[in-house]
């Protein structure tokens, strides 16, 4: 009997197994405006597809106008740098009374290429001008720069500290550092590390949001200012705050909430400014998913700041998939179900070098009219639906009684015929 029920429960679950793609079951969709073109084409993921799809975008699919898939990789468009490392000898270190420290790097590379200098000292809480000198053969010196500075400043809650120096690229083997101390006491030199940094800037995505509150508590002295992005799901890299201020240094804890009541703290910063050039005004918001974003500024005795606009910059996320001439492609998304499809175009893709690459656009978003009339259907004919069901599972189990009596009295007979017969021996 309970065999009989497992395969009776197998049954019913067969009648649910669906193929794993069918427009019925996705929600949203997106006509791909793609023109007279054959080659490899990449659409920008928008804010649309972010706020209904799933985290991690495995429910995007592309389809022709057959109704087959498309296969297709989505790739993170992103800000990459490259550095080489260089440690110079350290030389001659003096200092000079109430004016300044000098001290000399000198390259065992010839021809490199060097644009930041790297100081490490075990000081803390300073500031300093620094001037940076050039020389090919430890005589005739240049000026590279006279205008940067390094600082370190230690509280309780944050360390805020900044003794790198870029400057334009050089080929020079020896360098003369200069260190203006002005009255304070020398630093402690320990090592200088010299750099190649070359830096591939990716286009950010400029993040739309809306201001829904701004206000200065001054109670727990903090300027208090909540952000909505709009759209949930959307990757957001920084925010960056610029001031009506020439000096300033506060502390800025950030939060996120889905619903802007449930916080959760993303992460915490410092923005300062001493001059044009030392300064920071991003605060990292690690990638935050949140749509929306609490920002606390800690003014403490300090007036509040002026603030005088907010942006948030996320990387730009592309699909990129195969085209043909004269075909027609739409992408559907919005199931939660779906699961990550694997394409072995996604493993080709970095060596397609040769395939030619255009951009196309998408249309706007509109509902999947199979997914709303399934929906509505359910939605208005649930009995009906269900009347198969109940029909199917009410004769099935009819079936299975009749069977299981009929059996019951089928061993009684024989029981019974055995027994008369020992008697009538």
């Amino acid at each position: 009997m309970i065999r009989n029920k497992c395969i009776l429960l197998i049954a019913l679950t067969v009648l649910v197994i669906k193929a794993d793609f069918s427009p019925a079951y996705w929600e949203y969709k997106k006509q791909i405006e793609v023109n007279d073109i054959e080659g490899v084409s990449r659409v920008k993921v928008d804010a649309e597809i972010y706020n209904h799809s799933k985290l991690d975008l495995s429910d995007v699919r592309i389809i022709n106008y057959e109704g087959e898939e498309t296969p297709y990789r989505i790739e993170t468009h992103e800000s990459k740098k490259g550095t080489v490392c260089f440690e110079p000898k350290l030389y001659n270190i003096s200092h000079k009374p109430d004016a300044y420290t000098e001290f000399y790097l000198a390259m065992d590379e010839e021809n490199q290429i060097i644009n930041k200098l790297h100081i490490v000292t075990s000081d803390r809480n300073f500031r300093r001008k620094v001037e940076i000198w050039g020389s090919d053969d430890g005589v005739d010196w240049l000026k590279i720069r006279d205008d940067a500075n390094i600082f370190s400043f230690y509280t309780e809650d944050h360390i805020t500290a900044l003794t790198d120096i870029k400057f334009p690229d050089t080929k020079r083997k020896f360098f003369k550092i200069v260190i203006w101390n002005k009255g304070e006491k020398p630093l402690v030199i320990e090592r200088c590390w010299l750099y190649e940094e070359r830096i591939s800037e990716a286009p950010p995505n400029d993040i739309t949001f809306k201001i829904i509150s701004r206000s200065d508590n001054y109670e727990k002295k903090r300027t208090e200012i909540i952000l909505d992005v709009v759209y949930k799901n959307i990757p957001k890299k920084e925010i960056n705050l610029k001031l009506d201020s020439d000096q300033y240094y506060r502390n800025v804890w950030v939060f996120g909430s889905d619903d802007a009541e449930n916080w959760q703290r993303i992460n915490s910063g410092v923005i300062y400014r001493y001059n044009k050039e030392n300064k920071n005004n991003i605060i990292n918001l690690m990638e935050s998913r949140s749509r929306y974003l609490k920002l606390l500024i800690y003014n403490q005795d300090d007036p509040p700041l002026k603030i005088e606009y907010i942006s948030i910059k996320g990387e730009q996320q592309f699909i990129y998939f195969p085209v043909k001439k004269n075909e027609k492609y739409s992408l559907f998304y919005g199931n939660s179900d779906a699961r990550k499809p694997i394409y072995e175009f996604e493993k080709l893709f970095p060596f397609m070098e040769s395939e030619k690459r255009f951009m196309v656009d998408l249309d706007k978003e509109e509902l999947n009219k199979d997914f709303s009339r399934i929906k509505e259907a359910i939605k208005e004919n649930e009995i009906v639906f269900m009347w198969p069901i109940v029909a199917f599972v009410v004769i099935s189990l009819g079936f299975l009684i009749v069977k299981s009596l009929k059996g019951i009295n089928e061993k009684r007979e024989k029981k019974r015929k055995r027994k008369k017969g020992k008697k009538n021996q």
